[in-house]
């Protein structure tokens, strides 16, 4: 979000964090009520804001082996969890199926 927001210096991280607290001290009540569904399109949201189209096609074009480990992370950690996402990029990495 700082990058998003045009921050330049590092004293933004300092005054975010100082948010985050008040926000999570004072009105996570408030979230109590709110819908799934309105947390997922969060989700959703910040997830596609980190998303660099031209970095994967470079990755694409330079080494494929890349390009599948980063997709086969990308889903995995999307749609199981952290550790399999990491480990679907380790094997997809060591697999020699995937060398050009």
């Amino acid at each position: 979000m700082n990058y998003n927001a045009g921050v330049k210096t590092p004293m933004a991280n300092i005054v975010m964090s100082m948010m985050v607290l008040v926000v999570l001290a004072v009105a996570t009540p408030l979230f109590h009520d709110t819908p799934n569904c309105i947390l997922a399109s969060i989700i959703i949201n910040a997830v596609l804001g980190l998303l660099d189209y031209s970095a994967m096609y470079k990755i694409w074009k330079i080494d494929f082996g890349d390009f599948v480990a980063m997709v086969g992370a990308f889903f995995g950690v999307i749609f199981i969890s952290v550790e399999m996402g990491l480990l679907v990029a380790v094997y997809c990495t060591t697999s020699s199926h995937y060398k050009v």
